[in-house]
């Protein structure tokens, strides 16, 4: 006997061993046509079969050719019949109309998912069914499923919480995995299956060399959030660092996970800019934003990426269509990669802003004869290679949040406003940071020259600078010159001592 695979893709047929609503030994279970249209006409009247004849292709294929023909040949209704051939159409599958603006969907068995223009496979089957089908006769049969309890809020669809996978549903309570079913409201799948049997460490060992290992804990954290498209926690995740560390290869990696139709790439001046009437419309459907270099944001930016972040739902709109729609932070996330920050950051003392920014930083540089924008073409052995290795880590993370929510493992743990503060104090100028730490103090009588400030100003950034560069930057800080005998002095100003820095001195 030829055992059939799922890979061969049979499609829909008649379980010769089906009898009495059983289907124990079906062909193909998830092909049976008799699983799918609840036993009814099990083998289309007919379909002549050998109870001893061997379940193979050969046997399908015989099935389906009579069905087909039968099909072509039976015009059961007329157009009087339309109200019979809606029950019939419907009972055969399942419909949602939205509320909003009577767009229909209908569900995939095949796929697991909706999708969308199901009128026209109630217009096919009327065709099919009805003896000199009319196109009023096609309107009526369409008008009487959408009014036939399909009607729900287009939100329940689009905006659906379902975690749909290639292998099934996972039950965000129980951890565990659920058969593909019409119940369950999604219109994509996530591509990667759940419980994968074989593991492969491979591309989470390689994560394991990009990060800092005391950061693992919040790399899996940002999967989870957009595997489960929820951020309760309202952060915006920075991956930082020099050249060549590999951020945007961790970032390509979670584009892996969650499938590229649910990330999108809007560049911040779009988003964060004022006033845009449909700043955050791309955002509608995806579960996170892409982008890279933040260093030249503006305050004013800043601000509006906080509010962003950690604000309530947002009222959005599409151009050319008029259905309201709502963007929603808790169900979002922003990651931006970016070689540096700009000085802005370092003078950021809003801690509202603070606890919304999760840094990364990138340390292990790789050597630049070693980089290649396509490394996984070597990596991998091929696609299974690769496609077990996603799954692989979405394992490791849907057990980490399970045992976490189980109690077993503690919550995890973000970083605190220190922690930020001393990130964001690490990326300030030096230039600024010879300012802050006081090496020069106001003290009357005392006068000090550029060029003695010029020879500490030096020392401690590490670079020459011209004596005219230097006046502006301390211009800048609130230094005024004087001249003397031509030469640049700041009165009421001098070096500070030991004292002046708070330090004890041994006399």
């Amino acid at each position: 006997m030829n055992q059939l695979t799922r890979s061969e893709e049979i499609p829909l047929t008649n379980c010769k061993n089906c009898k009495d609503n059983k289907c124990k030994n079906c062909l193909f279970p998830d092909r049976c046509r008799c699983a799918y249209y609840k036993h009814k006409d099990s083998l289309i009247v007919g379909v002549k079969v050998d109870e001893n004849k061997p379940i193979d292709k050969n046997f399908v294929k015989e099935i389906e050719e009579v069905n087909n023909s039968i099909k072509k040949e039976s015009k059961s209704f007329t157009n009087d019949d339309w109200d019979a051939v809606a029950d019939s159409i419907q009972s055969d599958n399942h419909f949602l109309t939205f509320r909003e603006n009577k767009e229909m969907w209908n569900y995939n068995v095949h796929e697991g998912i909706y999708k969308p223009l199901a009128h026209t496979i109630i217009e096919e089957e009327c065709q099919r069914l009805i003896h000199k089908c009319k196109n009023k006769t096609v309107k009526e049969v369409v008008e009487t499923i959408r009014r036939n309890e399909t009607m729900i809020n287009s939100e329940e669809l689009l905006e659906s919480k379902i975690i749909n996978t290639q292998s099934g549903i996972l039950d965000l309570r129980t951890f565990e995995e659920l058969p593909h079913s019409f119940e369950f409201l999604s219109t994509s799948k996530l591509p990667f299956s759940l419980n994968p049997k074989r593991k492969n460490l491979k591309l989470w060992n390689h994560i394991l060399t990009i990060i800092n290992v005391t950061d693992i804990t919040l790399i899996m954290e940002l999967i989870w959030i957009c595997i489960s498209n929820n951020n309760p926690f309202k952060k915006m995740f920075i991956f930082k660092g020099l050249t060549n560390t590999q951020k945007s290869t961790l970032a390509d990696i979670l584009v892996w996970i969650i499938g590229s139709t649910n990330v999108s790439r809007e560049k911040p001046e779009r988003y964060l800019s004022k006033g845009s009437r449909f700043s955050t419309k791309n955002f509608i459907g995806k579960r996170i934003n892409i982008a890279s270099e933040i260093g030249n944001f503006t305050p004013e930016m800043i601000e509006n990426q906080k509010a962003l972040v950690g604000a309530e739902l947002q009222n959005t709109e599409r151009k050319n269509d008029n259905t309201e729609r709502f963007f929603d932070p808790t169900r979002f996330v922003f990651l931006y990669t970016t070689n540096s920050l700009g000085d802005i950051y370092s003078k950021i003392n809003d801690y509202s802003v603070i606890t919304r920014f999760q840094f990364l930083i990138f340390r292990n540089q790789l050597d630049e004869s070693k980089t290649n924008g396509q490394w996984f073409d070597q990596f991998f052995i091929d696609d299974q290679d690769k496609q077990t290795s996603i799954d692989t880590i979405v394992d490791i993370v849907i057990n980490y949040k399970k045992n976490q929510e189980s109690g077993k493992i503690p919550k995890t743990k973000w970083s605190n406003i220190s922690e930020t503060k001393i990130i964001l104090d690490e990326e300030m100028p030096k230039e600024d940071k010879y300012f802050r730490d006081g090496r020069i103090v106001v003290r009357e009588g005392t006068k000090i020259t550029i060029s003695e400030i010029k020879k500490d100003f030096e020392s401690f950034v590490g670079y020459t600078i011209r004596e005219q560069e230097l006046g502006y930057i301390l211009k800048k800080n609130g230094f005024k010159s004087n001249h003397s005998n031509g030469i640049t002095v700041f009165k009421g100003r001098s070096f500070a001592t030991a004292k002046d820095k708070g330090q004890t001195t041994v006399v």
